[in-house]
């Protein structure tokens, strides 16, 4: 009789550790960026204080930026409870970085916090070599193994975007995709990405050469560009890193 309750005992603990760990899971993955996914208290955290806060009205009919220490007064120009971006000034390598960071609304183990869900990297001074940015933004660096590689033409501007997504598919980069980007449940295939921004003017014929003004890191998948290729004239490219 006591190896049958030890046994019942031993299983219940397991069946709850298994639930526990299935209900947070997400939560407790990483990417390879190090930022996407991660709670706000953790980007704070990771990066310090934010050199500014912004939050932007639905459907974007105005925004604000405010220091950190004006927090409550910009919270009072809303009538209801907005989401609050980061926005980070940082020097690397003798180069003028913004980071922006922006959260979304998420329920782990019952609660809700805010999560990154994409950031952009924005070259304050001037635009940087193609090849050059994992220099400036380690952050990059997965984009070099990137097998898929699509180019865009913004549609009504004259930028080319580069789109690499990673094979980094888990259960924290299909939560983020169902969550935040796309309501199409269907997408199974939601990884790391990264969408490099060239300068204005910049050829379609892309080299290592080529100006970048921006990079976006988010989650992103192949099913998901296939729905909007016939807008932006999307088309596989080799990786121009390799």
């Amino acid at each position: 009789m006591k190896n049958k309750l030890c046994f019942v005992l031993l299983f219940s603990g397991l069946l709850s550790m298994y639930l526990f760990q299935g209900s947070s899971l997400y939560a407790k993955e990483t990417l390879e960026d190090g930022i996407i996914g991660l709670t706000k208290a953790e980007v704070n955290e990771k990066l310090g204080n934010p050199s500014f806060l912004y939050c932007e009205e639905e459907p974007y009919r105005r925004y604000v930026i405010v220091k950190p220490e004006n927090e409550s007064l910009l919270r009072a120009t809303f009538l209801y409870n907005v989401v609050i971006h980061d926005f980070y000034n940082i020097k690397r390598d003798g180069k003028n970085l913004e980071y922006r960071i922006y959260y979304g609304e998420d329920v782990c183990d019952g609660k809700s916090v805010l999560r990154a869900k994409e950031y952009s990297i924005n070259f304050l001074d001037n635009p940087i070599p193609f090849g050059k940015i994992a220099e400036v933004v380690p952050e990059f660096k997965p984009a070099y193994a990137s097998a898929k590689v699509y180019q865009e033409r913004l549609v009504n501007l004259n930028n080319i975007r580069l789109i690499f997504v990673t094979q980094k598919i888990n259960d924290l980069s299909k939560h983020i995709g169902h969550l935040f980007v796309d309501p199409d449940k269907d997408i199974q295939d939601w990884s790391l990405s990264y969408d490099v921004m060239l300068s204005d003017g910049e050829p379609e014929n892309v080299s290592v050469n080529s100006m970048v003004k921006e990079v976006i890191v988010a989650v992103d998948g192949e099913y998901r560009i296939g729905k909007t290729a016939h807008v932006f004239g999307t088309k596989l490219i080799k990786n121009p890193l390799q």
